[in-house]
């Protein structure tokens, strides 16, 4: 099926404004929406109530042992012998 020749393509649609501005408006403050430790506290005992288990993962063996261990790292290579040239 062709197409007609003078059929005039249609225009993109302009982005609408408030959707844009509101991404970067600033939020509203709203005491039911504010994080508190209080609220932290209260949502973390609900939780627990409820049955759920909070799994508290330890620190992993990259962070254990920060010091590179000289049997399994190999040497350095060293550095090139070559004089370099500068640039001028």
């Amino acid at each position: 099926m062709s197409s007609p020749k003078n059929a005039k393509p249609t225009p993109p649609s302009p982005a609408v404004a408030s959707k844009t501005n509101r991404a970067f408006a600033p939020r509203k403050s709203k005491d039911s929406s504010t994080l508190t430790h209080e609220r932290i506290a209260a949502d973390l005992d609900a939780f627990r109530k409820s049955g759920g288990k909070i799994e508290v993962l330890g620190v992993t063996q990259a962070l254990k042992k920060i010091v590179p261990n000289d049997e399994a790292s190999p040497p350095p290579r060293p550095a090139n012998a070559s004089p370099s040239k500068s640039r001028l």
